[in-house]
């Protein structure tokens, strides 16, 4: 079940419908400088990364919205096929 409603977020590509946070959930969408939305709450870096990523957040919008591509914070099958060795 889901619940709480987030209708500022955005892509690169404009904005897109609005997405419905796993319920319990209090987190917060961004940008990051690696052009994906990020996930998660406390305070905001100026590259657009939460102080407390939240996973869940994450995976539910790549389910809801599986076009907007990954989010972070991404998994580590996400990191390996981007490249990243973890």
């Amino acid at each position: 079940m889901t619940s709480d409603v987030v209708r500022d977020a955005t892509t690169p590509a404009g904005p897109i419908a609005p997405f419905v946070r796993p319920e319990g959930h209090d987190c917060h969408v961004s940008s990051g400088i690696h052009d994906c939305l990020t996930f998660g709450t406390g305070e905001l870096s100026d590259s657009g990364f939460w102080e407390h990523p939240c996973y869940e957040c994450a995976r539910e919008h790549e389910r809801q919205f599986p076009e907007c591509g990954p989010c972070w914070p991404h998994t580590p099958e996400q990191l390996e096929e981007m490249g990243f060795n973890h």
